[in-house]
C-alpha cells in the first residue's frame, strides 16, 4: 500500500495490520502519537452502542466519518493509544 508494507497477522476476517514505508521515519512529528504505533482498529456490528460505552468509561470519542462502505469514530484510552472503531454494518 502507498509504496510501503503491509502485513496482516490473523483471518480474513480478524486480524492485526501492520505497515511501514521509507517515509514513516521523516513523519511530520506533528502527527506522531502512539509512537511507535499508530492507533489499533476494531470492527464492531453496533457502532452507536460501542461509543456509548466508551463515554460512560470517561473517554472522548472524536473524528466521526461517514463513509462507503461503513461508519467510524476514534478515541484515545487512558494510556493515549488511540482506538478507531468501524463498522461495515
Amino acid at each position: 500500500m502507498s509504496g510501503g508494507h503491509t502485513i496482516h497477522v490473523g483471518t480474513d476476517d480478524q486480524y492485526l495490520a501492520l505497515y511501514t514505508n521509507a517515509d514513516v521515519k521523516a513523519a511530520d512529528p506533528g502527527f506522531r502519537k502512539g509512537e511507535p504505533m499508530n492507533h489499533v482498529a476494531m470492527t464492531v456490528d453496533d457502532l452507536d452502542a460501542v461509543e456509548a460505552k466508551v463515554v460512560a468509561a470517561g473517554l472522548k470519542p472524536f473524528g466521526h466519518d461517514d463513509y462507503d462502505p461503513g461508519r467510524r469514530f476514534y478515541f484515545f484510552d487512558w494510556d493515549g493509544i488511540e482506538f478507531e472503531i468501524v463498522s461495515y454494518a
